[in-house]
């Protein structure tokens, strides 16, 4: 897929800070320091479109990404969307290539928000569940028994000496 097209499926970006917006602060924007949420005005947006806010109780200024895991991100909010929607089946390298992006921050990004998730304690597997590439021991071939030495090479069997062999040579 190249640029032109990806840039087709990339979200709106004023439509992805409308939802990180509802989705971190409901109907009411507070501060996200002091947590106060009538003072808080608007006060236009940074460079990147996200708005920003003066909260008059603590006198501190914020935006819509201060203290998310988009802040402080070269990425722009829209690929940063595509990232998160697309990283459960695409493979970072196919991401970074089809965004243009450097190949370690996409994958820094996808760590960072994968510590972000943490671990699922809570997930219980029902039904049919399909899992790709299990390895299956078959048999005890390559594992060391402790009570017995290695077998040297050649062709006689463990415990038969040498003049036993039938393929000896004369």
């Amino acid at each position: 897929m190249d640029r032109d097209t990806v840039d087709v499926f990339l979200p709106d970006p004023d439509e992805c800070y409308e939802r990180l917006r509802r989705a971190r602060f409901g109907a009411t924007v507070s501060c996200v320091y002091c947590g106060e949420s009538e003072p808080v005005i608007k006060k236009g947006t940074t460079g990147k479109g996200a708005q920003q806010y003066r909260c008059k109780d603590c006198e501190t200024y914020f935006n819509d990404l201060t203290g998310t895991v988009f802040d402080n991100r070269k990425f722009p909010i829209e690929e940063m969307f595509y990232m998160i929607k697309e990283m459960r089946s695409v493979p970072t390298a196919q991401i970074a290539s089809e965004l243009e992006r450097d190949y370690e921050a996409v994958l820094n990004f996808r760590h960072d928000l994968q510590e972000l998730c943490g671990e699922r304690d809570d997930l219980t597997l029902s039904d049919v569940c399909e899992a790709d590439e299990i390895y299956v021991t078959a048999g005890e071939k390559g594992i060391e028994k402790e009570d017995e030495s290695p077998r040297s090479r050649g062709l006689k069997k463990r415990g038969e000496d040498a003049s036993n062999q039938t393929n000896r040579q004369s």
